[in-house]
């Protein structure tokens, strides 16, 4: 088992592809920390004088719609009374924390994609270039060239996750550090928290991509399936009321609760009264895990039973 496992490491550091996907992930990274650094600058004179605006243009609203002293006035503007405070109107700058949540929930989904595509090349390669069916002639035992296959593909998820965290990271810091100084750079236990939910949902994605590809033996049925899955349940979700359990198993409310600690599913058929949707269900972190958990193990069960009775030799 230790060899297999040591070949299947060694050929995954061979491949082009990963040097590639870890470029990539860096390459996210930074453009997510371009994308959102407008988030955390700092207050400018511009933004003191659209606030005023903003004020100005809502007080002479006020003065127009609720300043004649008639019944339909009355009942319009009610305790309504024109705004003072220029502070409601200012942009609030991102804390550090909230700014590298929002690059990395920006570069997520890029990242579980290059993931999956990674845990599944690994293995469909082996299929599409027939090197399986050598493999199996020297190893006849199929569950220890799976589960190292599927190991190995899993490690490559994990590399290029720490890669775009860690690059995430760091374009983050030196993107804050030059808008608004060291003294602002402050974060909660939130920061960490979401780092770590990443790091699990691109376990489990590597752990499925790999182990499927090892049932059906293709990169791309296995990238169909997942494509197919998600779209799938989004439409679904859309689809049926938001009181329905069935929610609580979509892949897709699934995967948000995984990245997010929770999901809020709203029924868009239900108006509270403040004109909003009602909350149907909140899927819980805990749910989301253990239902990830078991599903990916059911995955490389089924795959594992199915790939010991294919005839690839044939």
């Amino acid at each position: 088992m230790s060899s297999l496992l040591r070949a299947e490491l060694l050929r995954l550091v061979s491949r082009r592809l990963l040097v590639v996907l870890l470029v990539c992930m860096a390459g996210v990274a930074a453009f997510g920390a371009a994308v959102f650094a407008d988030d955390a600058r700092p207050l400018t004179v511009h933004d003191r004088q659209n606030a005023q605006y903003l004020l100005d243009s809502e007080r002479e609203y006020f003065e127009q719609e609720c300043s004649e002293a008639s019944a339909s006035s009355e009942d319009v503007c009610g305790d309504w009374e024109p705004p003072t405070d220029i502070q409601p109107f200012l942009r609030t700058p991102v804390s550090f924390g909230m700014y590298t949540e929002r690059v990395v929930t920006f570069g997520f989904p890029i990242m579980l994609l290059a993931v999956a595509v990674l845990a599944a090349s690994l293995v469909g390669g082996e299929f599409s270039s027939g090197n399986i069916g050598t493999q199996l002639l020297f190893t006849p035992r199929r569950s220890p060239l799976l589960i190292a296959k599927v190991v190995a593909g899993t490690v490559g998820g994990l590399l290029l996750a720490f890669a775009q965290l860690g690059a995430t990271l760091a374009f983050s810091a030196i993107m804050f550090l030059s808008l608004r100084g060291a003294d602002d750079m402050t974060a909660d236990i939130d920061l960490p928290l979401s780092l770590g939910r990443v790091v699990v949902l691109a376990l489990l994605i590597a752990v499925m991509a790999g182990a499927l590809t090892m049932a059906v033996g293709s990169t791309l049925i296995t990238a169909g399936v997942f494509a197919v899955t998600l779209l799938g349940s989004v439409m679904l979700a859309d689809a049926i009321t938001g009181f329905s359990l069935t929610q609580l198993l979509l892949p897709s409310n699934i995967l948000w609760a995984m990245l997010n600690g929770s999901h809020e599913v709203f029924d868009i058929a239900s108006f509270g009264y403040d004109g909003g949707p009602v909350l149907a269900h909140v899927i819980t972190y805990d749910w989301a895990l253990a239902y990830s958990v078991i599903g990916t193990l059911l995955i490389v069960a089924i795959s594992l039973w199915w790939f010991r009775r294919r005839d690839i030799l044939r």
